[in-house]
Formats: structure tokens, sequence, C-alpha cells
């Protein structure tokens, strides 16, 4: 019997619903602005624009500019970890200096950082 497998799309919904219930803090970099509204952008999907600063907005969640010290620490990932891209240690070192708990993300390459557990959404 095949298991019914939910989409990350959904899995990552649950894991952030369940934690916001129980007042989990979300931190984020300014790096994901970067990353997440590209496409946006690209299609001139304003919708999805305003729906992303109110997703932000709602979860309270805090976000971090890569300044001197988060700049640092993500040379010190590359310079460590094989193949880790630039604005992925950005986000990595965000994470680790802001003392979170959890790096939630879909690229097992990151796995390799001993510094914060790295949790896949194929994992949810």
């Amino acid at each position: 019997m095949l298991e019914d497998v939910k989409p990350n799309s959904v899995r990552v919904q649950d894991f952030i619903i369940s934690h916001f219930r129980n007042n989990a803090m979300f931190t984020t970099s300014t790096i994901t602005n970067t990353e997440y509204l590209v496409i946006p952008y690209r299609s001139q999907d304003y919708q999805k624009i305003i729906e992303f600063k109110r997703f932000k907005k709602t979860l309270k969640m805090r976000v971090l500019a890569a300044d001197d010290a988060i700049t640092k620490h993500a040379a010190q990932i590359r310079a460590k970890y094989s193949g880790i891209k630039a604005m992925d240690a950005l986000q990595l070192a965000s994470a680790i200096i802001s003392g979170c708990d959890v790096f939630l993300t879909n690229d097992k390459q990151l796995r390799q950082v001993e510094e914060i557990p790295v949790l896949l959404v194929d994992d949810l």
C-alpha cells in the first residue's frame, strides 16, 4: 500500500502552524527576500509579494541583515564546508549567530554543517 505523502508546501505549512501555536520565534535573513521574491517580481505577481510580507508580519518574524559578524561567520562556514554557496552560508550564519534551534531547508548538502541542527523539509 502506498503511503500518503504530503507535498512539501503542506509539510512546511503544518510545521510553521504547529510551532506558531507553541509560541515559537521565527527568524530569517534579508537574504530570504532576495531568494523568494525573484519569481513574483519576474512574473509581476504583486499579490505574492504582499502575501510574503504579510506572512512575515503574521509570524512576527525576526529579519536579520547580513552585518559584519554574519558575513564573517558565513565566510568561515564556506571555508570549513565544501560546496556551500554564499547565499546559503549567509542564511546559516544568520541562524547560528541569532541562536536558532534549527535550520529548515530543502538543501541536503547543508546537513554537513555541525553548528546548528539542519532539518530537511523531506524529514517533516
